[in-house]
């Protein structure tokens, strides 16, 4: 999917299994990789960013790890934080906003708007609709050396797939393994 001239990049950037998970059935991450070179990497690339799109699940994992609710995420500071639900209170902090919207359209408008690219922090389904929809620019998967057989996946349930072209990969010496790819 070609993106408009002019128009904000959308990166999906996501943590999962070989086998595609970004979490257990039960939301947990036991067993991805917490620390090491990469994730130094990964947190330096969140500079690329100026906001950041994410489903409400996402957000609510980031509550029960230490976000405040109704606050943004600390690691995003940063950037302007946008959560796609129809069931959270509004947040009266200035830099995040919940969305009630359909998130295709938010995002179509939002990539039309000035700024830099945009983080999709998660979830699967809220990317595996973004993703259907043809506004994902850009997908980073950091692979963790586990299979974890079942869980959610990091597309949710995607009726039709796309295409990929590889731009970049790196290997680091714990197997974890970034693959950087444009949707074609």
């Amino acid at each position: 999917m070609s993106k408009a001239r002019g128009e904000r990049t959308l990166v999906y950037c996501v943590a999962s299994t070989v086998d595609h998970q970004i979490a257990r059935e039960d939301e947990s991450i036991e067993g991805l990789l917490t620390e090491g070179h990469h994730v130094t990497d990964y947190l330096d690339s969140l500079r690329r960013y100026d906001t950041v799109l994410m489903g409400r699940r996402t957000y609510d994992w980031g509550c029960r790890h230490g976000v405040e609710p109704g606050q943004p995420v600390p690691a995003y500071a940063h950037m302007r934080q946008y959560v796609f639900s129809r069931t959270l209170p509004a947040s009266t902090h200035p830099q995040l906003e919940v969305i009630r919207e359909d998130a295709a359209a938010f995002t179509r408008r939002l990539k039309q708007a000035p700024g830099g690219s945009i983080y999709l922090c998660g979830g699967g389904l809220l990317a595996g609709q973004l993703l259907e929809d043809g506004l994902v620019d850009e997908l980073i998967l950091k692979v963790n050396p586990v299979v974890f057989g079942r869980g959610i996946p990091a597309f949710g349930q995607l009726a039709r797939g796309c295409a990929l072209s590889l731009l970049d990969a790196k290997v680091y010496n714990n197997g974890v393994v970034f693959l950087h790819y444009a949707i074609t």
